[in-house]
C-alpha cells in the first residue's frame, strides 16, 4: 500500500506480521531440529542405550521446541528495520524460547515418570496383598 502525495508515493510500513514467512520459517526449524534429533538418537538406538519409542518421542519433542523458538525469534526479527539488530532479536527470543520450553517438557516428563513410577509401586503392593495368604486366627 502506497500514500500518495503530490505526484510522489512513499511506501507504507508493513504494520502486520508476515504470516507465511514465519510459518515457514517455525517449519524449516522444525526440520532442522528434528533432523539434528535424529541423527543424535538413531546412534544410540544403534548401541542399544535408547529405545526406537523413546527415541521418536525425544525428536518429536525437539522438532517442536526447535519450529517454535525459530518462529518465535522469526516474530522478534520482524520489529527491527536494522539486519543486524533483527538477527540479534531473532537469535536472543529463539534462545529464550528453546529454554524455556526445554524447561517446561523437561518438568512434563519428570512429573510423568514419576507417576508412572507411583503407579508400578501400587499395583506391586495390590499384587502382593493379593497373593498373601491369610493369617489363621
Amino acid at each position: 500500500m502506497h500514500i500518495q502525495q503530490k505526484e510522489q508515493t512513499y511506501p507504507l510500513r508493513q504494520t502486520g506480521l508476515p504470516v507465511g514467512a514465519i510459518t515457514a520459517m517455525g517449519a524449516a526449524g522444525a526440520i532442522i531440529g528434528g533432523t539434528a534429533a535424529a541423527a543424535k538418537d538413531l546412534r544410540q538406538v544403534k548401541e542399544g542405550d535408547m529405545t526406537r519409542e523413546a527415541a521418536a518421542g525425544h525428536i518429536l519433542k525437539e522438532a517442536l521446541g526447535s519450529g517454535l523458538a525459530t518462529a518465535a525469534g522469526a516474530v522478534a526479527g520482524t520489529f527491527f528495520r536494522s539486519g543486524v539488530l533483527g538477527l540479534a532479536a531473532m537469535a536472543v527470543v529463539g534462545v529464550g524460547t528453546k529454554y524455556l520450553y526445554d524447561g517446561v517438557a523437561g518438568l512434563a516428563a519428570e512429573k510423568a515418570k514419576a507417576a508412572k513410577s507411583a503407579a508400578k509401586t501400587v499395583t506391586k503392593a495390590a499384587a502382593k496383598a493379593e497373593t498373601a495368604k491369610p493369617a489363621k486366627a
